[in-house]
């Protein structure tokens, strides 16, 4: 995607905000598979007109783009001091175990399946408390990614 610059007037910061919460539920949806395929279909015709996704794209393309434009609205609202970078799609993602061995055999598995898997990593689950309802309070995590 290519910037045209600055828009010649500015978005308030109630639009912004609303904006962000449009495209985090749409993304949402994508991301669950809720969404209709002809909702995907006409969201993707308009962001490609935009320059946004290519032609052809996807629920996965249109889901990045929603992601993306996400963080642009986020920046022009000063929630970061330099533009976003586009995402890639890819993610770390990090699977708890209450025991070192479950988690090598985790990424043993992993790893013979083709995914990348690092070594286990010790975690203090405490950290996650407030944010995940009931968690472990300490273990082991296999990161992939």
């Amino acid at each position: 995607m290519t910037q045209d610059g600055a828009a010649p007037n500015p978005l308030s910061r109630q639009d912004a905000a609303a904006l962000i919460g449009v495209a985090a539920v749409l993304e949402g949806a994508l991301l669950t598979g809720e969404m209709d395929p002809h909702l995907v279909g006409s969201l993707n015709r308009h962001l490609h007109k935009a320059g946004l996704v290519g032609p052809g794209a996807g629920a996965p393309e249109l889901r990045l783009a929603l992601a993306d434009l996400n963080q642009r609205i986020r920046y022009v609202l000063g929630e970061y001091a330099d533009p976003p970078v586009p995402g890639t799609g890819e993610a770390d993602q990090f699977f708890g175990f209450a025991s070192r061995a479950a988690a090598s055999s985790f990424a043993a598995a992993a790893g013979s399946l083709g995914e990348a898997a690092a070594p286990p990593v010790a975690v203090d689950g405490r950290a996650y408390d407030g944010d995940v309802n009931g968690g472990v309070h300490g273990g082991w995590a296999a990161p992939t990614g």
